[in-house]
């Protein structure tokens, strides 16, 4: 077994999400029981083809541990049938400068020894949500409101609410890791779109926050007994 990426770039955006909900979604299961699978994970990017830094259309980049021939295989055909399809490509691991014999090798040197232990093991599970989530939603990035019981902000950001509560954290450990998280955020920008996109990102967000003060003391007026029932 030995890691390897297969890239798929699209005509458009609409074909990229075409390609995640009427065929990952769909397949992933089969690929997780193949023998040429071993394990491995998703990124699509449509998301960034608006910025200088994404793709010139839609990108789809399965990244998996296993026999890259078998899985070639087994659908290439189904990948050349695929309508608005430009093109894609395998990049073999093994073949890269350094080479790594594994994608569990990969990611131990990208990440540290014991994070790239834990992300190679974690993103094959993400990867499994988020698939679930296309195939329960019409659009998992906005999940359904339930009536006047939530508000119209409700979406998929309310899933990392309950990864927190359903991991043992409390209020402050999740404030704690959004605000990390902010941070890794904005040193992506500049990695990808530089400093100064990153500086713009980051008064942004401080002035968004600060413009929340009022609304948030008339929450906190409604809330002054600290007596609320869990939902």
């Amino acid at each position: 077994m030995s890691g390897a990426d297969v890239e798929f770039r699209f005509t458009t955006v609409d074909d990229e999400e075409r390609f995640v909900r009427e065929y990952l979604a769909d397949v992933w299961p089969r690929f997780e029981a193949a023998d040429h699978w071993e394990t491995g994970w998703f990124w699509r990017y449509g998301g960034f083809a608006a910025y200088d830094a994404g793709p010139d259309g839609g990108l789809v980049r399965i990244v998996f541990e296993g026999d890259p021939d078998g899985f070639v295989a087994a659908e290439g055909d189904r990948w050349d049938g695929f309508d608005g399809l430009a093109s894609w490509s395998l990049d073999r691991y093994e073949e890269r400068d350094p080479p790594y014999d594994s994608l569990a090798a990969q990611q131990r040197e990208a990440k540290g020894e014991r994070a790239g232990e834990w992300d190679y093991r974690l993103k094959p599970l993400v990867a499994r949500f988020v698939l679930a989530c296309v195939r329960e939603f019409d659009d998992p990035a906005v999940l359904p409101a339930d009536g006047e019981s939530v508000d119209g902000n409700y979406g998929l950001w309310a899933a990392t609410h309950y990864l927190w509560v359903m991991t043992g954290r409390d209020w402050y450990d999740e404030t704690d890791v959004c605000l990390r998280a902010l941070r890794n955020r904005v040193l992506s920008i500049a990695h990808y779109r530089g400093a100064d996109a990153a500086r713009t990102e980051y008064e942004r967000l401080l002035s968004a926050w600060e413009a929340e003060r009022e609304s948030i003391e008339a929450a906190l007026d409604e809330r002054s007994t600290g007596e609320g029932e869990t939902v």
